[in-house]
């Protein structure tokens, strides 16, 4: 009969399992869960165990009693799980323990405060009323009463399980509590949120799955024992295991030697690898993994490996595409053969923009205006334009968006405008200039003899606002008198009337010009 073990650490979290002895294949699809915790793999896990074994099998269960008991209540259910036995994670501290330690090793970067919705999925206050009158009986809390439960003996942080509408749900809720009639009541969260429904009923046990939503049965006199094991793995075993994994590196420095033991029961766990390898990439285009190891201080080094150089080589920890092809891309921490991540990552070959070209080289634009600057590439078809994204180097004088370059004034000033791809960029300085406020002008009628020109100059306030070069001056009777140059010409006996006005003619003056004949003598 074939042995399967499952060895879970919520604290890491960390997914290990062995058939027979032998670690499955890191390319397996239960392995793909191996850092996720188990709302995500728990109902799964026996039927992708069943394809990976091909036959009937035993399992053992190595991890806490709460997720123990989701394995057993399912493996009942399961006919290729033929028996289940489970055993208590080897580890030397609980939960409060390794939060206490941590306290008392100067951790103060966490959530103060963390609050855990109770929803009623039928709206039934009573339902609710009476769950939190059994909760303070059970005295397993503090503070307990119709409007919720405040916990703060726990080290390090405040817990708050406090009733909420549906509705209004904190989105970073590490989980919510469902108070349910039945398996079949409807029950939303946004995100992942996962959602423990629990259904009132006669004994405690798993029920099923469905999407982020965890479904129980409770027996009433257990409720207070699955709130408090719901908030341990779902809120404070990842709040030790963020902690652990960042501790300060420069704070280590001055721990002494038995605070350094301390820490080090904490954490209990091997370097964790956080690593994205893209499914795809171009000849000729160096990537570089997202890969990060933490601890942040560890010593442990990443080394990535191809299977087809040839296709993909691999430089100081660089990918560099040579040829069109696939290539399997390999990531490990330190001399363990089990790779972190691999993925199939296509090589492809395409014309790449190699440079951009933007008009004009200086833009100016007056505050609350929107604009943007015509693009074009070298070569003209290029392969990648969806790849230019834009950026601005000041964003209290204007903004640009992301993805369309369309540029949005805020004030006064200067800032540079980029477009970028990965190979190339071109910048453009732009000029943010205020609006026009009035146009003063030196006289409101002027009176000249045909053929007489006269000086007549307008100022305009601001004398850097936008669009003076802009302004419209018309005559109403050119034939009488018209604006050049900062002088009135009159033309012939009569009067008409010369407007200034800015581009949206909101703002317009007007001078009256009165055109006699001239006196000739001869």
């Amino acid at each position: 009969m074939n042995r399967v073990v499952v060895f879970y650490n919520p604290f890491l979290p960390d997914l290990k399992i062995t058939v027979n002895g032998k670690k499955l294949s890191p390319y397996s699809s239960p392995m793909s869960f191996r850092h996720q915790r188990p709302e995500k793999w728990v109902d799964c896990l026996f039927s992708e165990l069943y394809r990976e074994v091909n036959s009937d099998y035993e399992m053992l269960c190595v991890s806490t009693e709460f997720t123990c008991k989701w394995l057993e209540d399912i493996a009942n259910l399961d006919r290729h799980c033929t028996s289940f036995s489970s055993r208590s994670l080897p580890l030397s501290a609980n939960v409060y323990e390794r939060l206490d330690k941590l306290e008392m090793l100067g951790c103060d970067d966490v959530e103060k405060s963390i609050v855990i919705p109770v929803v009623n999925a039928d709206s039934d206050n009573a339902m609710t009323a009476a769950v939190y009158e059994i909760l303070e009986e059970q005295g397993i809390f503090e503070d307990v009463s119709p409007e919720g439960i405040t916990w703060s003996d726990c080290p390090l942080v405040t817990l708050e399980i406090n009733p909420f509408d549906a509705d209004d749900i904190p989105y970073d809720a590490p989980a919510v509590i469902a108070l349910c009639s039945g398996e079949d009541d409807y029950i939303k969260a946004a995100g992942e949120i996962p959602i423990y429904a629990l259904v009132m009923g006669t004994e405690t046990k798993f029920i099923k799955r469905s999407g982020t939503k965890l479904f129980f049965s409770v027996d009433p006199d257990d409720i207070g024992m699955l709130f408090l094991q719901i908030i341990e793995e779902e809120a404070l075993c990842p709040v030790v295991s963020r902690l652990s994994y960042e501790f300060p590196a420069q704070a280590k420095d001055f721990l002494t030697e038995s605070e350094k033991e301390d820490l080090e029961l904490v954490c209990q766990g091997s370097p964790l690898c956080r690593v994205t390898i893209p499914q795809m990439c171009d000849v000729g285009r160096a990537v570089k993994p997202n890969a990060q190891i933490l601890p942040l201080d560890s010593e442990t080094q990443i080394r990535i490996i191809s299977d087809l150089p040839d296709v993909i080589e691999i430089e100081d920890g660089m990918l560099l595409p040579r040829s069109e092809g696939t290539a399997e891309v390999s990531v490990f921490i330190g001399d363990d053969p089990y790779p972190v991540a691999a993925e199939q990552v296509n090589v492809r070959k395409r014309n790449l923009i190699s440079a951009i070209n933007l008009f004009p080289s200086m833009l100016c634009i007056p505050v609350g205006g929107k604009s943007e600057l015509t693009l074009t590439t070298t070569p003209d078809d290029a392969e990648n334009r969806d790849e230019i994204r834009w950026s601005c180097d000041d964003s209290s004088v204007a903004s640009v968006d992301f993805n369309t370059g369309v540029i949005s004034a805020k004030a006064c000033g200067r800032c540079s405008v980029t477009a970028s791809t990965a190979e190339t960029s071109k910048s453009v300085c732009v000029e943010v200039l205020p609006n026009i406020e009035d146009i003063i002008c030196p006289c409101s009628f002027l009176e000249l003899t045909a053929g007489e020109q006269k000086k007549w100059k307008y100022q305009v306030v601001p004398e850097n606002a936008y669009g003076v070069d802009f302004l419209q001056i018309i005559s109403s009777d050119k034939n009488v008198a018209e604006y050049r140059g900062g002088y009135v010409l009159g033309k012939s006996a009569g009067c008409c009337k010369i407007y200034v006005k800015d581009q949206s003619g909101s703002i317009s003056r007007e001078l009256t010009v009165s055109v006699k004949k001239s006196k000739k003598f001869w």
